[in-house]
């Protein structure tokens, strides 16, 4: 009887007060396909999983007495993963050690050259290509194996494309089966995160991701009974946290809408999971936001929002990236019916793409302004994941740097050996050094002012009431607050950490509070400040101070402005971002003389007196460092801003 075992860490997840952690989703479907053959099942034996990034001693001693390691290897483990595997084949050099997962450069000629501990290379779906490998007793048969990459004394043979699963019923479900039951029993101070694919492929093909290449393009599903099944047992097993790994969950809507329906069944019956994500579809529908609005309107609630990904607005970059987003009439329209319904919207944009200019990523956000979303935009700097066509085909064309970086991933920075670093383009031939730098700083200032809600409100207005454009409105606000020595600090020392982080790979920031800042929460960085220094009435005024001495509302100027408006919607504003201090009062029915939300959403009489419910619709217990946390980890579902509805 051989002996296999499976590395998979993982970082911790989430809040640290979770204590949350992956399951590791991959080694288990690889085991639970090879093991429901009899002949497999009769000669090989597991021996452990590695599923969080223990001491390599400790990891090392679980897994000594394999024949066969198998290593899941991804950007968060490949630094742990390739040192674990080499000193298991220092400790036993007959073991076979094989890698498999996204982050192996499986296009390098030279790859043994690089890793001479490893013997077997997975290069893509992995089920039936494993199974093979077990099969095989000689070097001969490996070869007729396609799919793999073979070290065969130092040199690199490629057996070509594997077979791909067409029904993915031949693979059983690693939960249903019970192959985690022991690891969950021997660790129940752990609230298990669960990996669920509903189905599996990606139509797309965008330069900066290696996943449709990976899945051959064509999207195959699971069986509808099997998900709702893995679904229960989530609720069952209290799974706090479940990624549903689609690439464009609410591409089938029917089938979708009922895989919905049942995590919400789920929630309901058992209290688990307390939240999910998943990869929204790219062409959105009606059909799409109404998923989102029944989740959200759900018993417990999913608040969770909808993501709607563009990457960038500038057609020349879409082109450059190989992608094709929705026309901005029916981006609009999703942003619409966002904001009537109260639903969070989220997008994200990707900093250093190649065409990409300083101006047109201004523009960017002007866009999106225009076409409704004020809520939610993320930013992510541009990655060179190994496999992608960006990194093999592309990095020359446009001239691109990078830097590898260590703090990017939530957990990564916890480690002094074994970090686990990402490439982030530093510049290319449309933007250098100096012009990212001062991206990160505009997109860290819109982020805080605009996003995060200090101004939204105020920039909407204008821009309806007098045709003032979102640029002007906050390239002036800009040039204002730069006067203010505590945000004159903040731009200084932003931009140093973006500078630092770009050529060191680290910001090595000190904390705020109990917060740890790092590369992927920096932009949110003055937002935690003003709640943790008690900044909220100073960024405020001097907001007020603003208006009133650029725009003059209360003096009249304009035809039709009443005298009174700007500090009404000073209140409207102040709150719509919440004060910690201030939730105890929520939720709150307020009185206006005038129908801010009807005005911007409906084109209602702005005179209207109205009053408005602001709630902040979260845990009004949570404790003020969790509040912090909140603002980077809860940004999908709008946290920190109240939710108004007009009684």
């Amino acid at each position: 009887m051989k002996l296999i075992s499976f590395s998979q860490p993982n970082f911790q997840q989430g809040p640290k007060e979770f204590n949350a952690y992956y399951l590791p989703y991959s080694a288990g479907v690889l085991w639970s396909y090879v093991k429901s053959f009899p002949h497999i099942n009769e000669n090989y034996k597991l021996l452990n999983y590695i599923w969080k990034r223990d001491a390599l001693d400790k990891s090392l001693d679980l897994i000594k007495d394999s024949d066969v390691a198998c290593f899941s290897t991804y950007v968060w483990n490949k630094s742990y993963n390739y040192t674990l595997a080499k000193r298991m084949k220092d400790l036993k050099p007959e073991c076979l050690i094989v890698f498999g997962g996204p982050e192996p450069p499986i296009t390098d000629p030279e790859f043994f050259k690089t890793f001479p501990y490893i013997d077997i290379m997975v290069k893509s779906e992995g089920e039936k290509t494993f199974l093979k490998i077990l099969e095989s007793t000689s070097l001969e048969e490996l070869r007729q194996v396609p799919g793999l990459l073979l070290n065969i004394d130092g040199e690199t043979v490629d057996t070509g494309n594997p077979d791909r699963i067409n029904n993915l019923e031949e693979v059983p479900s690693p939960y249903l089966t019970g192959l985690f039951d022991d690891l969950m029993a021997a660790h129940p101070e752990v609230e298990w995160n669960m990996t669920l694919e509903t189905n599996r492929g990606c139509p797309y093909q965008c330069t900066f991701c290696d996943w449709g290449s990976l899945t051959y393009n064509k999207v195959k599903k699971f069986e509808l009974d099997r998900v709702n099944d893995e679904i229960e047992w989530a609720g069952k097993n209290k799974c706090g946290f479940i990624s549903i790994t689609d690439a464009n969950f609410g591409i089938f809507p029917d089938r979708d809408n009922l895989i919905a329906d049942k995590i919400i069944e789920v929630q309901t019956n058992y209290g688990y999971p307390n939240t999910f994500s998943t990869a929204w579809a790219k062409n959105q529908k009606q059909e799409v936001v109404d998923i989102v609005k029944k989740l959200i309107h759900s018993p417990r609630g999913f608040n969770q929002g909808l993501t709607l990904s563009v990457q960038s607005l500038d057609l020349d970059v879409l082109e450059n990236i190989k992608r094709k987003n929705l026309e901005i009439s029916k981006i609009e329209e999703v942003f619409d019916i966002c904001d009537k319904e109260n639903i969070p919207i989220y997008t994200e944009i990707i900093l250093g793409l190649p065409g990409e200019t300083l101006a047109t990523w201004k523009q960017n956000f002007w866009k999106l302004f225009n076409s409704g979303n004020h809520t939610g935009v993320t930013v992510f700097q541009a990655q060179m994941l190994e496999n992608a066509e960006m990194n093999l085909l592309q990095k020359k064309l446009y001239k691109i740097t990078d830097q590898m970086v260590y703090d990017y991933m939530s957990g990564s920075y916890n480690e002094d050996e074994l970090k686990e670093g990402i490439k982030v383009i530093t510049s290319t031939k449309d933007m250098s050094f100096d012009e990212m730098l001062e991206a990160q700083i505009f997109s860290w200032y819109i982020n805080t002012f605009h996003i995060n809600g200090l101004t939204t409100y105020i920039s909407r207005f204008l821009k309806k009431f007098r045709n003032i454009e979102y640029s002007d409105f906050y390239e002036k606000l800009f040039e204002y607050v730069k006067q203010d020595s505590w945000i004159a600090e903040e731009i200084e020392e932003v931009g140093s950490y973006y500078r630092r982080w770009m050529t060191t790979g680290q910001i090595d920031h000190p904390i705020i509070g109990n917060i740890e800042i790092h590369g992927w929460n920096l932009i949110h960085r003055s937002v935690i400040r003003i709640h943790a220094d008690n900044k909220y009435d100073h960024i405020f005024n001097m907001v007020e101070d603003f208006i009133n001495k650029e725009y003059d509302l209360d003096e009249g100027n304009w035809d039709s402005c009443p005298d009174d408006i700007l500090e009404q919607l000073m209140k409207f504003q102040r709150n719509y971002l919440i004060n910690y201090h201030d939730i105890p009062n929520y939720p709150k029915v307020l009185t206006f003389d005038y129908d801010f939300l009807g005005y911007l959403q409906d084109d209602a009489n702005i005179r209207d007196q109205v009053q408005y419910t602001f709630d902040f619709n979260e845990d009004k217990t949570m404790s003020f460092p969790r509040f912090l946390d909140n603002i980077y980890f809860y940004r999908r579902r709008n946290f920190g801003k109240a939710w108004i509805t007009k009684i």
